[in-house]
């Protein structure tokens, strides 16, 4: 190829090579130039420091680091893990506790009457109906004891308890082996019963038999079931979550243990927190300093109550009843 532009060069008798060699030379200028040009830009767009931008994300990470994750001073909203404190406060207030505790990260449950008498406290409890298993069955017995001399304690609360009854069972369809309890005599769906009670208070207590077999996720998402059924045919009840109570010492079975109704605890109270539903501290007023029930407090070595411990109870909901009606 450049023998014959050469040659063509040649017999042509035009004078090339008068416009080739300035051709030459004003493309080497403009290369010059270029490079010169480009020096300069890469000089100028040197970075000059990132310590600014490391500052800003070590002080990012320090500032999540320090957040507390998993307690919540109120329900957190969608779409973000800051917990804000200008809002109004939900009904439970929780507390940070050290690992390995045994106590629920929710404050010692108080038997303060805040200058209420007994039977103003009681009173709180006139609207209301427990839900429960035989642990609030038992509770139930020792309400209707007491009513014999003193017709005021508790005057008006009503009780749908049942003997291995849970959130998973509530939900089962009636039939001959089913544990619903009975209202006026016939076996009822919880959703059903409810509203004939007239009852403006739900306080519900399960956990004993549904944890072992179910798990503590699936269990609490039962409890929000059943309590989105009551809610359907009694909207205007108002829901109170009890704690699980704990196994004595020795007498655990299977999977059913202290450590697991404490786990389950903690999911409830998390659960009660963002939906804002009142959690009743009662497991804690009952333990011992490992964190199961008292001896004292136990009546078959197992997880059954004793009139000593129903006098706890007594002083718990009283406390409770207290804080929500002079809070």
């Amino acid at each position: 190829m450049e023998y014959r532009e050469r040659n063509w060069l040649a017999r042509s008798n035009f004078p090339w090579e008068s416009l080739i060699i300035p051709m030459k030379k004003y493309a080497i200028f403009v290369l010059l130039m270029a490079g010169i040009l480009l020096l300069a830009a890469c000089s100028e767009g040197t970075p000059q420091s990132t310590t600014t931008d490391t500052s800003a994300t070590s002080s990012a990470a320090d500032t999540a680091t320090t957040t507390p994750s998993g307690i919540f001073t109120q329900a957190p909203s969608t779409g973000t893990t800051e917990t804000s404190t200008t809002s109004t406060a939900p009904p439970v207030t929780t507390v940070q506790t050290s690992p390995g505790s045994v106590t629920l990260s929710i404050p010692t449950p108080s038997f303060d009457l805040r200058g209420l008498s007994e039977e103003q406290a009681d009173a709180f409890y006139a609207d209301a109906v427990f839900v429960g298993d035989s642990i609030s069955m038992h509770w139930r017995n020792y309400v209707t004891k007491q009513r014999q001399s003193n017709p005021a304690f508790f005057s008006g609360a009503q009780f749908l308890t049942s003997g291995s009854l849970g959130a998973a069972n509530s939900l089962w369809p009636i039939n001959n082996e089913s544990v619903h309890p009975l209202y006026q005599g016939q076996q009822m769906q919880l959703w059903d019963s409810i509203p004939k009670t007239g009852a403006k208070k739900v306080l519900i207590m399960f956990g004993l038999n549904d944890v072992a077999l179910y798990g503590v996720d699936k269990t609490v998402e039962n409890m929000h079931t059943l309590m989105g059924k009551i809610k359907e045919n009694a909207p205007d009840v108002t829901f109170y979550i009890m704690s699980a109570t704990y196994v004595q010492k020795g007498g655990e079975k299977g999977k059913l243990n202290s450590a697991l109704l404490r786990e389950f605890n903690e999911a409830l109270i998390v659960y009660c927190t963002e939906n804002q539903v009142p959690f009743i501290n009662l497991a804690d007023a009952l333990a011992d300093t490992d964190g199961n029930l008292k001896a004292i407090y136990c009546n078959d070595g197992y997880v059954h109550h004793t009139p000593a411990a129903h006098e706890v109870w007594t002083k718990v909901l009283r406390g409770f009843a207290a804080s929500q009606l002079k809070p």
